[in-house]
C-alpha cells in the first residue's frame, strides 16, 4: 500500500527543508510506503530554488498562484 502525502507550498524558503525532513522521517505501518508529492503555487520567494535540492520528493509547480486548493487537487492528480 502507498500514501501520497501533498504538500502546497507558497513562500516557504525558511521552513520546507525542515518540514519535509520531518514528514519523510515520520514512521509508517509495516508495508505502507510513501511518496511525497510537493506542488509549489508560483512562490515569489526562493522556494522553488529550495525544492529543487530535495532528493525524493515529486515536485509539480504552478505557472500562476492558483491558491491552496488548487494546489491540493493538483497533486491528487500526480497521486499514485
Amino acid at each position: 500500500m502507498k500514501l501520497s502525502i501533498i504538500v502546497p507550498v507558497y513562500n516557504e524558503e525558511k521552513t520546507v527543508e525542515e518540514i519535509l525532513r520531518r514528514v519523510k522521517e515520520a514512521p509508517l505501518p509495516k508495508g505502507v510506503s510513501k511518496e511525497i508529492i510537493v506542488v509549489d503555487d508560483k512562490s515569489r520567494d526562493k522556494s522553488l530554488s529550495v525544492l529543487k535540492k530535495i532528493k525524493d520528493i515529486k515536485l509539480i509547480t504552478h505557472s500562476i498562484n492558483r491558491g491552496k486548493g488548487m494546489a491540493i487537487r493538483t497533486g491528487m492528480a500526480k497521486a499514485t
